[in-house]
């Protein structure tokens, strides 16, 4: 039994011979695996009083966004000599009908794709029909309205076409694209290195609560962690790591805050030193400590570093947090804009996929 086959033969037979339908779609699921559609079609008999499917199942996303099997579209055009042996004239007649459609859209899928549109409307240009080129370019920007290529060729198009204060908006978008793609990803640290500054005076202060026998620990745990605030402002990331691995070696346990200060001290300097994974899990390491400390701007520079790490989903997920957490309002554009610019990348990277 051929499974790709066997799926065919069940959408095909779904509704004038739901029996037969029935049949191929649970040989389809022995091959095939797991499929919303073939399990539907697999129970087309069963009485209606019996649920169709086992609230266990589950299905990922990606399969109810799309309803559709996941076949290779070339699954017809193989050689299935043991198969259609088997078959009568009716199913082969079906067999060949399902391969006509198969192929009508994936010429239709080619018509519609970014390569053609892009080829046609080159080539109209080159013959002159601008209002033509400048039709399939705007087609392309409702896909992806941040694709610059894009916005060229609708400029160069709307030019040659004789609306040149269109084609001059179209060329503002572009350096409006470009400059957005420049922007520095991580947020100047300046204005956070002065909270934790401070927020190392508030902790210091708190620890004059503490016993004797805990103020020496804690105070040269603040003086250390200080340091490597210091030593931040001047680029010297290896510096001041090292002052924050003593601070935390000598800070107790129930002094969370302090620890929590630490961690993402040891994060920035992670960063700046291009170790980004190891960055991350400091960053977690607050986060597990205290969620509720965690500020916007050490939320930003978590996703940075997964951007840095090309984990565009996990930056997004940090970046939106991110805005929640009392950024200012320049800080929250950038974080924004890059949120808009890692989608960009998830989707290049699933066509790489």
């Amino acid at each position: 039994d051929h499974g790709p086959t066997n799926a065919n033969l069940a959408l095909i037979l779904e509704k004038s011979d739901s029996e037969r339908a029935a049949n191929f779609a649970k040989m389809a699921l022995e091959n095939i695996g797991e499929n919303k559609d073939l399990l539907r079609i697999s129970k087309l008999n069963i009485p209606k009083e019996i649920k169709l499917f086992d609230s266990s199942h589950s299905y990922s996303e990606e399969n109810e966004e799309e309803g559709i099997i996941n076949i290779p579209a070339n699954a017809i055009n193989e050689e299935e000599s043991d198969d259609k042996e088997e078959l009568d004239d009716k199913e082969e007649a079906v067999i060949a009908s399902e391969e006509e459609n198969f192929q009508e859209v994936e010429e239709i899928d080619f018509v519609n794709s970014r390569t053609a549109r892009t080829s046609r409307a080159s080539k109209m240009s080159q013959r002159g029909d601008h209002a033509l080129a400048v039709n399939e370019w705007k087609e392309l920007l409702k896909k992806d309205s941040s694709d610059v290529s894009s916005w060229k060729g609708l400029a160069d198009a709307l030019s040659e076409a004789g609306y040149v204060d269109r084609a001059n908006q179209c060329l503002q978008r572009v350096q409006e694209l470009i400059e957005l793609e420049k922007q520095e990803i991580q947020i100047d640290e300046k204005e956070e290195l002065e909270n934790l500054v401070s927020a190392a005076k508030e902790v210091k202060e708190k620890m004059n609560l503490h016993e004797e026998n805990d103020k020496a620990n804690v105070n040269e745990s603040i003086e250390w962690y200080n340091k490597g605030l210091i030593l931040l402002t001047e680029n010297n990331a290896n510096e001041a790591l090292n002052c924050f691995n003593k601070a935390l070696s000598g800070s107790p346990d129930e002094e969370i805050e302090l620890r929590v200060r630490i961690h993402n001290g040891k994060g920035h300097s992670l960063y700046q030193l291009n170790e980004y994974a190891d960055s991350i899990q400091e960053y977690h390491a607050a986060v597990i400590l205290d969620p509720s400390s965690v500020t916007g701007r050490t939320l930003y520079n978590m996703g940075s570093s997964y951007a840095a790490i090309e984990l565009y989903a996990d930056a997004v997920k940090c970046f939106e947090q991110a805005k929640g957490r009392g950024l200012v309002d320049e800080d929250l554009k950038l974080c924004k804009a890059q949120i808009n610019r890692c989608k960009l990348l998830i989707k290049e990277q699933k066509k790489l996929n």
